[in-house]
């Protein structure tokens, strides 16, 4: 699955086009950590927009000198008995967590998005972006005490485009033809050329460990935490690396994850003190945390989307028009309003936010239109279909509400939608990718080369819709590679249109992600990149 994401506030205006240097590739470098870093033409798609998000109620962030100590306890949506430490099976937002907690990628995405050095101290690509070349940090060592080294490196990487690898990178990496070490480089070729190979080293699965190692009950990293304790689907703990090498982070002494399915119980471990952080608040109760005045409620935008998925091979979802027809007949405006009280701006059918650089603003926004449904239904030779929408609060907060305001919306239109509530605890295995028609929920990626590579890519291992089309796969090919901001976005813009009014996908909603922290959390921040920090929540905060 995605990086299931999920959500409240909401600035509706675009981000602004990254200004500089657009037409050039990017060479970053840097001493970690706050060392500028040099920037020659940085290309525009590699940062994306400006951060949009922000903290909502009376728990605003005081600033404090960050303090070591203390335990951080954070309770987390996610987790089932399948999980694994191992990167290639990461899998939603709890072990992209555990992954930042134990270890480091070659490249950070900061909290707008933009790549910066973390294993890799710089980078740089040629002007076809066929070949990078990443110089590895030197001192940092792994939790067993071995220094890192860019044959550790090449072996991670390596691992995720391996023939027989199931990890979601893999769609990402498409058309890598060798990833390497020279000395103390790390070279990777790429077929055709990718411009955001950058941003691909600072995506979750691509946790770097020692050459060789696959014993992921005894994880070893590099990260700012070394492994106690992983109880799947139940819980995770670890202790400070005391020689971890970034001097400005790692604060507590200890991180205890628990595994807390339930948004109610979720909320009640923070209200009640049991946890000191929660992802995904739910926007039923935001009110009730923030006139409690002990908490702080960060709100992060754009991060994610909601739809319900729509298998492109099985009937009747095999025609467009009744695509088409299950599109029309949902009412997303309602859903906003009722289902995420307003937190969240209405989707189009298509993954890419409105405050992306590369939005499409001249694709009209599908409306409500039970009369469009109707002749969709007639253009497939149907009067009517009987179709069951599998939905589970385990996929997204409010999936099962949401799943029967479509049912109601659709109600009329010939569009019969029995809902089928399925368990939490195994949605992502046995119903997401199995069932014809689910609801689904993904994390929006840095570029929207990425995301397409990821979901949309007829090889991509998480194609949730089964849809695969040649001309789209010419247009992702052109978008990976060109570094002309305003030809990107043309083709960027005209891959939406063929998602938005051919594929499986409806859209129906960008929800904003709300983060809870107890006043006693100090250094916590919006992001743009994921929930909690990006996902590096443990390494940045410290108690006060």
């Amino acid at each position: 699955m995605p990086d299931r994401q999920r959500h409240p506030g909401l600035a509706r205006g675009r981000y602004p086009v990254p200004q500089g240097g657009e037409k050039d590739m990017t060479t970053r470098q840097n001493t970690y950590p706050g060392l500028p870093f040099t920037r020659r033409g940085a290309l525009g798609v590699l940062g994306g927009g400006a951060l949009a998000a922000g903290l909502i109620g009376p728990g605003a962030v005081r600033a404090q000198t960050p303090k070591k100590g203390g335990t951080l306890r954070i309770g987390m949506d996610g987790g089932g008995t399948s999980d694994s430490l191992d990167p290639t099976t990461y899998f939603y937002y709890h072990m992209y967590t555990v992954g930042f907690t134990l270890g480091n990628t070659l490249v950070e995405l900061d909290a707008t998005k933009q790549p910066v050095p973390e294993l890799a101290e710089s980078w740089e690509g040629t002007p076809d972006a066929k070949r990078w070349v990443f110089k590895m940090r030197k001192g940092v060592e792994f939790h067993n005490g071995k220094t890192v080294t860019a044959a550790d490196a090449a072996y991670s990487l390596n691992r995720h485009i391996a023939p027989d690898s199931k990890s979601a990178a893999k769609g990402f990496l498409q058309g890598v033809t060798s990833i390497r070490a020279d000395g103390d480089n790390v070279i990777i070729e790429h077929e055709t050329g990718d411009a955001d190979m950058p941003s691909i080293m600072g995506q979750y699965h691509l946790v770097i460990v020692p050459d060789g190692f696959d014993d992921w009950s005894g994880f070893i990293g590099s990260g700012p935490y070394m492994l106690d304790s992983f109880d799947p689907g139940v819980r995770f703990t670890a202790s400070r690396n005391p020689n971890y090498w970034k001097p400005d982070r790692a604060w507590v002494d200890k991180v205890d994850l628990s595994f807390i399915l339930d948004p109610t119980a979720r909320a009640s471990a923070l209200m009640t003190g049991g946890v000191d952080i929660i992802d995904y608040v739910d926007t039923k109760i935001v009110d009730r945390i923030k006139a409690m005045n002990r908490f702080q409620i960060i709100e992060n935008i754009g991060l994610a989307y909601h739809e319900s998925v729509m298998d492109t091979r099985a009937k009747p979802f095999d025609s467009n028009d009744v695509r088409e027809a299950v599109k029309f007949a949902i009412n997303r405006e309602e859903l906003v309003e009722k289902v995420y009280h307003g937190y969240g701006t209405v989707g189009n059918d298509h993954p890419v936010p409105p405050n992306d650089p590369f939005f499409n603003s001249e694709l009209p926004q599908r409306p409500f239109d039970p009369d469009k449904a109707r002749w969709h239904l007639k253009q497939a030779g149907l009067d009517k279909i009987d179709i069951e929408l599998a939905a589970a609060d385990g996929a997204f907060t409010g999936a099962v509400d949401a799943a029967v305001l479509m049912q109601a919306s659709a109600d009329g239109t010939g569009v019969n939608i029995e809902v089928d509530r399925v368990p939490n605890d195994s949605y992502w295995s046995d119903v997401w990718m199995k069932r014809p028609y689910c609801v689904s929920n993904w994390g929006v990626r840095p570029t929207p080369s990425m995301m397409f590579s990821v979901a949309f890519a007829c090889e991509a291992p998480w194609n949730e819709t089964f849809w695969c089309n040649d001309q789209f796969t010419q247009l992702l090919n052109q978008g990976k590679v060109e570094t002309d901001f305003a030809k990107r976005k043309q083709i960027f813009g005209e891959m939406q249109q063929m998602v938005h009014a051919n594929d499986g996908n409806a859209i129906f909603v960008f929800p904003s992600t709300l983060d809870g922290y107890a006043e006693t959390v100090q250094g916590a921040a919006p992001d743009a990149v994921a929930l909690l920090m990006g996902c590096r929540v443990a390494e940045r905060v410290w108690m006060a």
